[in-house]
Order: structure tokens, then sequence, then C-alpha cells
């Protein structure tokens, strides 16, 4: 009892003075642990806001963008420095529920860290436009830019898809004209193929940025042939006799006469000419025959005609005259004896001039002149079997003539004489 009451006496004596001992420490801990663990505020910028709830809005068929990229906020943070050296940008946790949206289209942004002792944010809502989502099909279109190297020519351009879907934003959606892939073709030598950027265009062909519209496909696989070219003749033929009276002239004019081919150049080596493998035909012909051929069908597979200007059929003339006949008078001492006869001499029997009869080619038989024709008469070829010293033989004449031109049958008489 003693003990206690005396216990007593010591907590009731000074009670105030006590008190004051209480209050006094608490302020010492109170400094102490601001000087070994003062508060400090610092400052991050950048922060992005996490969205939460963005299903909902997918479920309602609602696509949503945000605005003036009120999604990047800068944080402020008051806190002691053992709670302030493990806080960075990437780990504070600020995020914005969709599901919280305004009729003015703005989301309160919550933005806390454990420990701190304020978090003040730049901006408290978050700004986004919804809008209903929408998709449609655009074309694909190609745009070549430069030429291929020397030598070559473009051939066919296949995309593996000629149409892509495109959604977003209805408004965005609805800018969208077509979408196309540009092809660079500077000086290429050989085919190419690769997958090519997928550009979507407004109607007045400006690019669309397309941060807000998801393409079906970013990319089209896209193959441009590329083809050698190499210039070769056009070769044709005839058939067929002209009417009696009438001859070919051996004029056969093919019109275009050299044409340009493009395809692979392991093909192109082993071509020299495009030959029309149909006749001309002049049977029964009286006047010159014109007769036109769809070149293509003469072509090699793989090759094609790369020709300005050029239709696709080539004209072949076969120009025909009629026959025409003249006489001339040859001296006689312009035809040549050969072959005579060892231990023999030969002469002419025959009077001064010896007519001969042509016909053929007007132009032909214009050339032709007594002094120019040569004649020939060939004693030994057209000998009896047997023959004496002074026999008077009847040999026909040899003229070297064209094959346009013929001559009727000539004969000379010719005196053999032992010498």
């Amino acid at each position: 009892m003693k003990v206690l009451k005396r216990l007593a006496g010591i907590l009731t004596k000074n009670l105030g003075l006590k008190i004051l001992s209480v209050i006094l420490a608490f302020v010492v801990w109170i400094l102490v642990a601001r000087i070994t663990n003062p508060v400090s505020s610092n400052s991050f910028s950048n922060v992005r806001v996490t969205l939460l709830n963005t299903e909902s809005l997918d479920a309602a068929g609602k696509v949503y963008q945000v605005l003036d990229n009120s999604d990047i906020i800068k944080v402020t943070v008051r806190a002691p420095q053992s709670v302030m050296s493990g806080i960075t940008a990437t780990n504070i946790n600020a995020y914005a529920d969709l599901s919280e949206i305004s009729e003015d289209g703005t989301v309160p942004i919550v933005c806390s860290i454990d420990s701190a002792e304020s978090v003040i944010i730049d901006h408290s809502t978050l700004k986004i436009n919804v809008e209903d989502k929408t998709s449609k099909y655009v074309n694909i279109v190609y745009e070549i830019v430069g030429s291929v190297g020397d030598g070559c020519v473009q051939g066919k351009v296949v995309l593996d898809r000629n149409r892509i879907e495109v959604s977003g934003p209805q408004s965005d959606v609805d800018k969208v004209s077509y979408a196309k892939v540009v092809i660079d073709l500077d000086g290429a030598l050989k085919t190419i193929s690769a997958d090519m950027e997928v550009i979507l265009c407004d109607e007045g062909g400006r690019r669309i940025s397309g941060e807000n519209i998801v393409k079906q496909a970013d990319y089209v696989t896209t193959t441009v042939t590329v083809l050698s070219t190499k210039e070769v003749p056009v070769y044709s033929y005839v058939t067929g006799e002209p009417a009696d009276g009438y001859l070919f002239t051996g004029a056969l004019q093919v019109y275009p006469t050299h044409i340009t081919i493009a395809g692979d150049t392991s093909v192109l080596n082993n071509i020299s000419h495009i030959e029309i493998t149909d006749p001309v035909d002049l049977s029964d012909a009286t006047k010159d025959v014109l007769a036109t051929f769809d070149l293509s069908k003469y072509l090699p597979s793989g090759v094609s005609v790369e020709e300005p200007g050029f239709e696709g059929e080539v004209a072949v003339t076969a120009y025909v005259e009629k026959i025409a006949e003249k006489t001339v008078n040859v001296p006689a001492l312009r035809i040549s004896l050969t072959n005579i006869p060892d231990g023999y001499e030969a002469e002419l029997t025959d009077t001064e001039f010896v007519p001969v009869h042509l016909s053929g080619l007007a132009t032909e038989l214009n050339a032709i002149s007594s002094e120019s024709l040569v004649c020939t008469v060939d004693i030994s070829g057209n000998l009896p079997e047997e023959y004496e010293d002074g026999d008077i033989l009847a040999i026909p004449v040899r003229f070297t003539l064209s094959d346009h031109v013929k001559a009727d049958p000539v004969y000379v008489h010719v005196i053999l004489k032992k010498k």
C-alpha cells in the first residue's frame, strides 16, 4: 500500500512539467526525422495515363480518340527522401476510367503515390472524342516513279491484293478515297518483288496519316516485271503461182521490217528474227497481193512487242507483174563457143544476127540489150556419139539470165573441122 501511494505521488507530482517534456520529445523526434529523412518535391513529365474500361466502348461499337495529348500529364510529388528515391515516371500510377465519361467528353484523372505527402497533376481531366466505329473497302492502285534501266522496259505490275479494308472513327474513315503503293523503278534492270507500304489517300490524292484508322494490312506484296528489249527483223514468204501470163517479182515488202520485242534475256538471246509462218498465197494472182498478220501469233512464249505506235498487225505485200516480152538480135560474133573437142576447131555458120525471144519482168527485160546478153554454146556437151570432120551440128544456146527472165530455145549451126 505504501508503495502504491509513493508511485502515485511520483506520477502526479509536477504533472504539467512532465506533459511538456513529452511534447518536447515529440517535436525533437520530428526535427530529427526531418533532418535525417528530409521532405522534397520533384516533377515528372510525360507520365502516360492508363485508360480503363475501354472494352465498354468497343462493345457499344464506338471508338475514341484522345484529344490534345491529354493522356500525358506532368506530376509534382512531395514526399520524404526515402519515398522519393523510389519514384520514377514509369511507376507513377495514373489512370482514367472511361466508364465515367461525362457529356462534355471529359474523364477524371486519378493519380496517387503511397507515402507521398502530396501529388499534384497539371490537368485533372482527360479529353476524348467518341464516335461510331465504321469500316469499308477501298481499291489499291499503284504509282510508278522513275524508269527502268537502258535496254529494258516495264512489264506487268501485279499486287497480291487489289482491295483493303479500313476501319476506325467514321469521320476519319469517310475521308479515305483509295489506297496506293509507290513503286520506284529508277534504273531497274530486273524484275522487282517486294512488300510495299499501303498509303491511304483522300479524293485529292493527299496522304491521310491514319493514326486513328486501322488498315487490314500495312504492306502489299508487289511484283513489277522488268524485261530486256531487242530489235529483230520480221520475215515472211509466199506460196502458189500467179495466173498464166503473170509472174511474182520476188519482191516481198514487210511492214514494219523490224520490230522491238521484250522478254527475259535468256529467251531473247535465242531469237534472231520473227518469222510469219503463214505464207502469202499467190495462187492465180493477177496483181499485187496484200496480206496482214497478227504478229502476236508468231511470238515465242514469254515475248511481247514493245514498239511505240505499233498496233499489232504486220502488212506483207507480194508484187506480181504481167509477163513482158522482148526480142533481142544478138550478133553472131557475141556468141561464145566453149568445150570444143580436142583436135577440132568450130565456127558458126549462121547469119550475122541471131534473134532471141525473151519473156519476164519488164524492169529486167528493159535492162537487157544485145550487148549485155551473155550467150554460150557448149560444143562437147551436145555432140552426138559419132561425128566427122566437116559435120554441121545444131546446138542450143545457153543464156545467162535472172530467175525472172526466160528465153525461148535458140539453136545455132556449128561446123566442126579438124585442125
